[in-house]
């Protein structure tokens, strides 16, 4: 029995320092992938649009981007898991393919698409795994500070993430599906772009991590759902349980709408404000911030991001929303007889 305990502790001392040492160079790794090739081409070819003269650029009215992956990785505590290397390495070349793409542009794209053009884009994006599709041109206020995007018209995507996996935010394995909604998302919008150019238009892969713009009220005008007091869209398929992207386009004449039936959630969300009771460091406004811009700022950054970074990306405030929990249609309802106005209004 002695001799057994002999053989064994060494065996496991060894392990265990294996197990440290592999988890300091995994960290390593993840702390410097800012310094990487990876990163600077993705910089670089993000300065290489915003010098063309032929794109939309920002105004002076524009968001800047928090580039969370850099302040992610900037901190000493917190940010990415090493396990997490293997979905954040693929999702970044994801976001280079979107940029390097654009130069695969027909030199004069088409710019008129048919009907069944637009049905065979959104057969294709569902068939990928895309959960809701519309449409809207990009006001250039909504491109960010200091970047720029080729086509003024989009075609908006949503993504649903795992609904077992977000119930348990904050936490690891939440974090993981965000970042493989990240990568897969990603990986639709440039598909749909190639596709896109082989039909002779022109595209530009919007990826959903490190886009170019803002893509909530985007979405929002694309008819996807309602910004809720979370900052998040609130969709019918899933709730708050997605993520966006977008895939700019020469095509001028997209099925765009003028009118928005989810506004109604605007006034639910002010009347259950649970996200705002339950978000772990006080970040949600509860009145979001009116610049008289039309832009809106509903999150204390200062507030959210640090607890973003330690506990795992959060998403505490997906998790409570009732629209992750029960059907669009019966908050809808029961919202409607309690106050039959409510919902009448159309944007």
């Amino acid at each position: 029995m002695g001799f057994c305990r002999s053989v064994d502790l060494p065996t496991e001392k060894i392990a265990l320092e294996i197990k440290i040492l592999w988890m300091e160079h995994t960290l390593s790794l993840i702390r410097n992938l800012a310094k990487t090739p990876l990163f600077t081409s993705i910089d670089r070819l993000e300065d290489e649009l915003v010098a063309r003269s032929d794109v939309v650029h920002a105004n002076k009215q524009s968001p800047e981007r928090f580039e969370i992956i850099r302040e992610n990785l900037k901190r000493s505590s917190g940010g990415p898991p090493g396990k997490l290397l293997p979905v954040m390495l693929p999702t970044l070349y994801g976001i280079r393919k979107s940029l390097r793409s654009i130069m695969d542009n027909p030199t004069i794209p088409k710019k008129e698409g048919s009907a069944e053009l637009f049905k065979q884009i959104e057969s294709y994006a569902l068939k990928l795994g895309a959960s809701s599709i519309g449409y809207t041109m990009v006001p250039a206020c909504w491109v960010f500070q200091e970047k720029a995007i080729v086509f003024e018209n989009a075609i908006m995507l949503s993504m649903e993430m795992d609904k077992a996996r977000i119930d348990t935010a904050p936490s690891i394995p939440c974090q993981k599906t965000v970042m493989e909604t990240y990568r897969d998302l990603g990986k639709i919008t440039n598909r749909i772009a190639a596709w896109l150019r082989k039909q002779g238009y022109g595209a530009q892969a919007g990826h959903p991590l490190m886009g170019q713009a803002l893509y909530p009220p985007l979405a929002q005008m694309a008819g996807l759902g309602w910004m809720g007091l979370n900052g998040i869209i609130i969709t019918p398929e899933h709730g708050p349980r997605v993520r966006l992207a977008a895939v700019y386009t020469s095509v001028e004449n997209l099925p765009f709408s003028d009118q928005n039936e989810h506004a109604w959630v605007v006034d639910y969300c002010k009347q259950c404000k649970i996200c705002i009771r339950k978000c772990p460091p006080g970040a949600l406004y509860g009145e979001p911030m009116d610049h008289g811009n039309g832009q809106m700022t509903y999150i204390e950054n200062r507030l959210c991001f640090p607890y973003f970074s330690d506990y795992y990306g959060c998403s505490v405030c997906v998790k409570v929303c009732p629209f992750n929990h029960l059907p669009y249609e019966k908050i809808k309802s029961t919202f409607e007889a309690k106050i039959p106005s409510a919902t009448n209004h159309q944007y």
